[in-house]
């Protein structure tokens, strides 16, 4: 039987992809064969370097790697939104409100929840079709392994954003499971944290089980894709976040010792020049990339705020600027602070909250055409370290790190790491990770499984302190508040309890 796959945005979903799937009539767009659900994933369910909808720039904004400039210029006359910044980089309730209401956030273009389901209605619609379509056993397989490895991505990113930690309360609200992209007239209930962890693992299993059927030639590809080592990486994360530390290791070192992948060597990255002032090494230029995905927009969107000297309205400044204790944890040798945050182009002591990705000439990011997230063999040492050292394998954690350091310090300065073990060494690998994975998404996630850890950081306007905000320790606040407009469209859900009220 054919499907005539529509949905309505009970939960504020667009049909994002009725250009292709929605029939105007019985016999129009209506997928003939494997090949054509392929190329409909890419158009439909992946985040492309080439649209912004700032699915990850949520992720960018909230923590302790980031605070307020001390430069004395204000913001640009032409925003008017500056209150809808403050509202999200002081974990206000209202956020999303008081967002929209400057102009900060709509519906349409920048609400993350519906972003992210418009993608997974892309996932469901290719898994609804392709049981009923012409193709290859290849052919089918290598859809279905996409389609659930994304939609365990956006899963994981939701509930990550709108539930509570795993570790913290998993019987907690999540976010609601949508698998199939068929008209219902439902208006769907949260499903609980442990719940969308569980949807979230059983994707990846069937992606990894997908891409093992296929030829090896078929597992990894430079095209954009996902594959069969971003699969294994997004395991290991996962892993993490529910604690199974073993498996987190495991799947880890898969990633590292069944692939061709390399750490590059920062002392061997080409000399900075004025056209080319940073490496990128969101690319596949890049050894370490396994898998690129997001616009530069999506992950830089709240922490590219201009401010202007009124004396000089050529000099581009930003109220945002990497925290001091992020830059305080490189020491003397440790090239990452340099290669990988990128500095005010009129003052390189002043230092930004985003890198990695390609920078023009005026430090830059060209937000239309390239990618600005990437799943990078780094992680994977990483994951190894944190797992082994969790699971009672220190002196593989610490191989792991000395692997990675190796090749992020200047070989006069480089040394092995401590001999710790326990707590001190969990804490160093930590450490690590906030250095190496720092404006890549990480940081906010780590910090909710992390027991949720108070801290402050300071609000300023031209320069000038205003206020100090606080997250205490548990504090609701990590877990943000659920868009108004979302309630509205689906009164079944409940929204989060939130702190940190003006």
């Amino acid at each position: 039987m054919i499907k005539y796959i529509v949905f309505i945005g009970l939960f504020l979903v667009s049909v994002s992809c009725s250009d292709f799937l929605e029939p105007k009539s019985q016999n129009e767009y209506v997928p003939e064969n494997a090949v054509s659900l392929n190329e409909m994933l890419l158009g439909e369910a992946y985040a492309r370097a080439d649209y912004s909808n700032c699915l990850f720039s949520l992720q960018t904004i909230l923590d302790d790697d980031v605070t307020c400039s001390t430069l004395p210029y204000p913001v640009y006359s032409g925003a008017n939104n500056v209150e809808g910044y403050h509202a999200l980089y002081s974990w206000q309730p209202d956020m999303f409100t008081t967002m929209e209401n400057v102009g900060l956030y709509n519906d349409n273009s920048s609400n993350p929840w519906k972003a992210y389901y418009d993608l997974i209605l892309g996932c469901n619609a290719a898994l609804d079709y392709i049981d009923d379509v012409v193709g290859t056993d290849e052919e089918v397989a290598l859809v279905k392994a996409q389609a659930h490895a994304l939609r365990a991505l956006y899963y994981f990113n939701l509930v990550n954003l709108f539930g509570e930690p795993y570790s913290h309360n998993k019987e907690a609200l999540g976010v609601p499971l949508k698998l199939t992209s068929e008209l219902t007239t439902d208006y769907p209930l949260r499903n609980t944290v442990e719940e969308v962890y569980e949807q979230i693992e059983r994707d990846l299993d069937a992606a990894e089980e997908y891409y093992l059927a296929l030829p090896e030639d078929m597992q990894y590809k430079q095209d954009f894709r996902t594959n069969l080592p971003m699969v294994q990486l997004l395991k290991s994360r996962v892993f993490l976040h529910m604690e199974r530390w073993a498996e987190a290791a495991e799947y880890a070192n898969r990633v590292i010792t069944e692939w061709e992948f390399s750490l590059v060597d920062l002392n061997t990255l080409p000399t900075p020049t004025e056209r080319e002032p940073y490496y990128n090494f969101i690319s596949y230029d890049c050894s370490e990339t396994i898998w690129l995905y997001g616009n530069t927009g999506d992950a830089t969107r709240y922490v590219t705020l201009v401010t202007m000297d009124d004396n000089d309205n050529t000099l581009r400044r930003h109220q945002f600027s990497a925290s001091e204790s992020l830059l305080n944890g490189y020491v003397a040798g440790d090239l990452r602070k340099e290669k990988y945050i990128v500095t005010e182009k009129e003052d390189p002591s002043i230092y930004l909250p985003w890198g990695k990705t390609y920078m023009s000439s005026e430090h830059m990011m060209n937000s239309s055409t390239e990618f600005g997230l990437a799943f990078r063999l780094a992680e994977a040492y990483l994951n190894l370290a944190e797992g082994a050292a969790l699971s009672d394998d220190p002196e593989t954690a610490r191989n792991a790190i000395n692997t990675l350091r190796e090749k992020r310090f200047t070989p006069e300065t480089y040394s092995p790491m401590p001999e710790l073990t326990g707590d001190e060494l969990v804490e160093f690998i930590r450490q690590e990770r906030r250095l190496e994975l720092c404006y890549e998404g990480f940081r906010w996630f780590d910090l909710r499984r992390y027991g949720m850890p108070s801290f402050s950081r300071e609000w300023r306007l031209e320069g000038e302190f205003v206020a100090l905000y606080t997250l205490a320790e548990d504090d609701p606040s990590y877990t943000l508040p659920i868009p108004e407009g979302v309630l509205e469209m689906n009164r079944n859900l409940v929204q989060n309890v939130l702190a940190n009220p003006r």
